[in-house]
């Protein structure tokens, strides 16, 4: 058993704060955690209690940085994963906030490869092997890319293709030939 010495703020912004312990240890804890266990100085705890709140700690802080993330645009699930990795939580974390972002329907990899799909249709036309690279690079399954590259049908990608031809000839068709 262990005893809290202190608790100090530790960023306002952020509203965390630092757990000190008799023994010398020191931890950073959310404020809703603070304020969900009615934590104080003299109190009392075990080990357990501990590994709890940093959990609990943890998952709160790595959800406020994934939803700050997600909140510019679409991302796929490894994005997120890389992204959280990089910020320095481990892989039991990343994965529980992973799975809260996609129950909150906030992560979503198919939708997300069609969206990709229809913005490259309209902006910048490319072939079904391009988008297929372009989105496996961006770690969506391939069962999903191929449901999602059913949307781009022969037809529609030929016409890009005339489109494309059309508009290089048009652009080097002034050039003098070899002589």
């Amino acid at each position: 058993m262990n005893t809290i010495t202190a608790i100090e703020p530790r960023n306002k912004r952020n509203k965390s704060y630092e757990l000190a312990l008799d023994d010398g240890r020191t931890f950073c804890v959310d404020e809703e955690v603070v304020v969900k266990h009615g934590l104080k100085p003299g109190m009392l705890i075990n080990e357990e209690q501990l590994r709890e709140w940093i959990w609990e700690a943890d998952i709160r802080a790595a959800c406020d940085l994934a939803l700050h993330y997600l909140g510019f645009r679409m991302r796929t699930r490894k994005q997120l994963y890389d992204y959280l990795k990089r910020k320095g939580f481990n892989e039991p974390v990343i994965e529980e906030v992973i799975c809260k972002m996609e129950e909150y329907r906030f992560l979503d990899d198919e939708e997300y490869a069609l969206r990709w799909i229809q913005s490259r249709k309209l902006s910048q036309p490319s072939g079904r092997r391009k988008i297929a690279y372009e989105l496996m690079n961006k770690g969506i399954a391939r069962d999903v890319l191929e449901t999602a590259l059913d949307t781009v049908t022969q037809e529609e990608e030929e016409e890009l293709a005339c489109q494309l031809a059309e508009k290089y000839y048009a652009k080097y068709s002034n050039l003098p030939g070899k002589e």
